[in-house]
């Protein structure tokens, strides 16, 4: 019997150390997504960028780590991933939303203002999601939610007539004020072959609301011209105002292929699978570095603003990312506020790609609700977010 106890001991022993070394790697890799939240990559492209699209499963496993030590005789070795997700908090806080109070706008007391973004991909004008109704159900869903404010990215409109197929739609349901930022102009037939030869449409983002904006500026955020934030000031009640930020930072650009590979993770490792994930990954670095560039022209930008700002749109990039600490700043963002889970926003590739976000100053609002419904009408959710206002002026 001794014998036996003797070997159980030792495997236990083994299994102990196996975890602890695990332990001691997610806790490293933990903090080389801290390191990835502030290595500057614009114009430097690293891969280290890449890890902060990883954050989100560094955190799991030290959570995992944490729980799986208290319930051994070694509950002091807890510590070590305890310690790893304190110290990485600004990486930490934003992976995960754990709001069980208040993560539905509709349930929200005392709300002033409610904010939605949403990047349509232009209202399933290539028929992506093989439902002919999906551009209706996009309309629908907004009327349905109701938004003060309506923040759109990969908007579009006819070139011979701007009112047409969506803006004077969505004007129709009570929005008085829009304004359009334009990215580019396309085919439309390249999209669409159902369309004649000769449409063109113009794309970018816009911004539809039921309260006044005025002062609008479309700041440029590439030496091409095409990627840019539109800012506009906001009059949210008598005597406040914000600034509001509608951008859709540099997207990666995978194609169908790519999109359909990286999804598939049942293949077995060959050569040429070792090249496209070489590719893929290059592809994301380059990208990563590209919207830091554009990170920090925004970060500039706010600072300058005479009024409490508020940032919505798609960023193309993680929680934790230095592009989202850039642009985030001392805002507030509304799904840590208020959000549930993983927060995902991108839906394909990975469950856990949260990339469309509402940042908020909190010296003007104070959030009362987010939701992202899951829905499968373009590539990526909506996001929403509910608000009071408190009475802020302009800077001195």
């Amino acid at each position: 019997m001794a014998r036996y106890q003797q070997i159980f001991i030792k495997i236990a022993a083994f299994f102990r150390g196996t975890a602890l070394l695990f332990n001691i790697g997610v806790f490293v890799w933990l903090c080389l997504c801290l390191y990835a939240g502030y290595k500057n990559v614009a114009n430097n492209p690293s891969y280290i960028s890449f890890v902060s699209f990883t954050n989100v499963f560094a955190v799991g496993l030290n959570v995992f780590f944490a729980l799986f030590w208290l319930f051994t005789r070694k509950r002091y070795l807890a510590m070590i991933s305890l310690s790893g997700l304190l110290i990485c908090m600004p990486v930490t806080r934003s992976a995960f939303g754990y709001n069980l109070v208040g993560s539905n706008v509709t349930d929200s007391e005392n709300v002033e203002l409610k904010v939605m973004t949403w990047n349509v991909h232009l209202f399933d004008l290539g028929e992506w999601t093989k439902n002919k109704e999906s551009k209706n159900k996009i309309v629908d869903l907004i009327k349905q939610q109701d938004p003060d404010i309506l923040c759109l990215q990969e908007f579009y409109f006819d070139n011979d007539n701007p009112n047409e197929p969506y803006t004077e739609m969505l004007r129709q349901l009570g929005y008085t004020y829009y304004e359009f930022s334009k990215e580019e102009d396309l085919l439309k037939r390249s999209i669409n072959i159902g369309a004649k030869p000769e449409d063109i449409i113009q794309a970018g983002h816009a911004v539809f609301s039921k309260l006044p904006l005025k002062n609008k500026v479309r700041y440029s955020l590439d030496s091409a011209n095409y990627y840019n934030m539109l800012g506009v000031d906001v009059q949210l009640n008598e005597h406040t105002t914000a600034r509001l930020n509608v951008v859709h930072l540099h997207s990666v650009t995978f194609s169908d292929k790519e999109v359909k590979f990286a999804e598939n993770r049942a293949d077995k490792l060959s050569a040429k699978m070792e090249d496209k994930t070489k590719g893929l990954l290059k592809k994301l670095m380059l990208a990563s570095s590209k919207r830091a560039v554009q990170a920090q022209i925004i970060d500039s930008i706010l600072d300058k603003s005479v009024y409490p700002n508020i940032v919505c749109g798609d960023f193309n990039d993680m929680p934790g990312s230095y592009v989202y600490q850039e642009v985030k700043g001392g805002l507030k963002d509304a799904f840590v506020s208020k959000g549930l889970g993983l927060g995902r926003t991108y839906r394909k590739i990975f469950p856990t790609l949260r990339i469309d976000y509402i940042l908020y100053n909190p010296d003007l609002l104070i959030c009362k609700g987010y939701i992202s419904p899951d829905v499968s009408l373009s590539d990526h959710n909506p996001v929403i977010a509910t608000f009071s206002v408190k009475e802020k002026g302009a800077k001195d």
